[in-house]
């Protein structure tokens, strides 16, 4: 239940958002089929994609590591993967970031038991980036592995694009996206069925009220999180005080 108080907070806040925040943009393409296709469209620059599903804020649980959290996921009819990350800090998108995010979807999503690697489904990860984080000035950066010695692809099925959200000012369907993510107001966005989508949540008051139940549940998920890790750190300080007193 969120309190009215609270909701004089988050409605500040849903106001002031764009798509380039991850936890509102996850919101406004998560299970959006349509939505999610025209974003792989225009990112990947392939309009044969037909989206399946489309998960937003999908966590990916490493019992062993470190977990995830993936902005959007979608798979396609071909079994693809894809999961966009909208980072709004450069330091969020280094491309071990994207390294790993490739790792733990192969290891989420490949079979136990299965000994036939080729069986393993492409991947793709989309850094969208308020800035230029790679820094050659370019619109959309598409990195795949290939053999160092003449440059032949490596076909291992992993796929990792950039795209610069700086470049939001050309006539092109990728840089119009762009503007589209960076607006804060429905009415600016260029593109109706995500004008629509974006008017839903912070103009009709059943979407406002929505945005804000989603935006309690995650301030309690985060307030049990430090929670559980101050009680762990508790924990480990009196461990080490016994150890050391038996020492």
């Amino acid at each position: 239940m969120v309190s009215e108080e609270d909701k004089i907070k988050y409605r500040k806040s849903i106001a002031e958002f764009r798509l380039i925040d991850d936890t509102f943009m996850a919101v406004v393409f998560g299970g959006e089929l349509q939505l999610s296709e025209m974003l792989l469209h225009t990112t990947i620059g392939n309009d044969k994609i037909r989206v399946i599903k489309s998960i937003g804020q999908y966590a990916i649980k490493n019992l062993e590591g470190h977990s995830s959290t993936l902005d959007i996921f979608c798979q396609d009819e071909q079994g693809r993967y894809f999961n966009v990350e909208v980072q709004r800090d450069g330091s969020g998108a280094v491309p071990q970031r994207a390294r790993y995010h490739l790792g733990m979807i192969d290891s989420k999503h490949f079979p136990a038991g299965v000994k036939d690697y080729k069986q393993l489904n492409d991947a793709y990860v989309i850094f969208i980036t308020e800035t230029d984080v790679l820094g050659y000035d370019l619109p959309k950066y598409d990195i795949k592995r290939v053999i160092a010695q003449n440059g032949e692809d490596f076909k291992d099925g992993s796929h990792i694009i950039y795209v610069n959200g700086a470049k939001r000012h050309e006539n092109t369907a990728l840089s119009i996206l762009m503007h589209d993510f960076f607006c804060k107001d429905a009415k600016d966005i260029k593109n109706t069925v995500l004008a629509n989508r974006v008017r839903h949540f912070k103009e009709e008051e059943s979407g406002v009220e929505e945005m804000c139940e989603i935006m309690q549940k995650l301030a309690d998920e985060e307030a049990e999180k430090a929670s559980h890790e101050k009680s762990v750190k508790i924990a480990e300080n009196f461990l080490m005080a016994g150890a050391s007193i038996d020492l």
